[in-house]
């Protein structure tokens, strides 16, 4: 490791990534940006061998970073460093290759552990969200000639449209609603299914054959 991008707006925890990241490789160098405009301005200029990324940024999400490292720069081990523990963040950011999950809520000794494993091929994961994964590919789904006795057809559509990517103002647009019959829907579907968010809910509907 010779040079990192650290992507992170609030002083605390740039502090505290940079120092976990020195913990793990030593003194190499460390470009901080706090925006996404700054760091794709980093990445115009220069490679990175890590990207140590938060999501959330005054300008936008650390997803639009992630991705372009991900295309241009396909050798840098992007890890994500955030205080988003949900299901949503993580499988996001997974599903737009991330090769690490962190949460900074962990001490820089623990961070800078989790770090230390991309030198054995290792991604780089707080302990809860190991779990997390590792319990979204155990489940095992529902029966398959149950969801019709579970959910209303419309439901069954809205929950089509969910895995489709479709927002809630889309579904609305799409099915002729209004955003708050929507709402209602999503709502009825998470509870019926016993899921709590959009990842969930879509793995249901690959389940099913919904979202052919």
């Amino acid at each position: 490791m010779n040079r990192a991008l650290l992507l992170e707006d609030y002083v605390e925890w740039s502090i505290l990534m940079e120092t976990a990241i020195k913990l793990a490789f030593g003194n190499l160098d460390i470009h901080l940006a706090t925006s996404i405009k700054t760091a794709n301005a980093l990445l115009d200029r220069q490679a990175f061998d890590l990207a140590v990324i938060d999501l959330n940024l005054p300008d936008g999400s650390g997803l639009e970073i992630l991705q372009r490292l991900h295309k241009e720069q396909p050798n840098a081990h992007c890890v994500i460093a955030t205080v988003s523990d949900d299901d949503d963040s993580l499988f996001d950011s997974l599903r737009a290759g991330a090769n690490g999950y962190l949460l900074k809520s962990e001490p820089p000794q623990l961070l800078a552990e989790h770090l230390k494993g991309i030198l054995l091929g290792q991604p780089p994961l707080s302990p809860s969200m190991a779990t997390r994964i590792i319990s979204h590919f155990s489940e095992p789904p529902q029966p398959h000639n149950q969801l019709d006795t579970v959910l209303t057809a419309r439901e069954q559509e809205v929950l089509k449209l969910i895995a489709q990517g479709a927002s809630r103002k889309q579904i609305a647009r799409d099915l002729d609603i209004s955003p708050h019959t929507a709402c209602d829907h999503v709502k009825a579907i998470y509870k019926k299914l016993k899921v709590t968010s959009r990842v969930e809910a879509t793995r249901v509907a690959l389940d099913k054959g919904l979202a052919g």
